[in-house]
């Protein structure tokens, strides 16, 4: 399965969804890399997360995975015909 998006768009939808996701649930940087702990080091957590650097996909999925979020097609609606 291809992608037409760019990488760097990719990441950018993604670093929001989590940014989002931990505005939700009232996490700080802190607190995430705590969950994280031995996984990912701390500072490629806060340089994701500020932008500086974009995550490799293993990152960004464990990021994801702690915070219960997945990557799901997009469902097409369906053109209805005009009469």
């Amino acid at each position: 399965m291809s992608c037409d998006i760019p990488h760097n768009s990719i990441m950018t939808m993604i670093r929001k969804a989590i940014i989002k996701r931990m505005n939700e649930l009232e996490l700080n940087p802190n607190q995430l890399s705590e969950m994280l702990k031995g996984k990912i080091p701390r500072r490629t957590i806060y340089d994701f997360l500020s932008g500086k650097t974009d995550a490799r996909t293993e990152v960004a999925s464990a990021l994801m995975k702690a915070l219960g979020l997945e990557l799901r097609p997009i469902k097409k609606k369906s053109k209805k015909k005009a009469m």
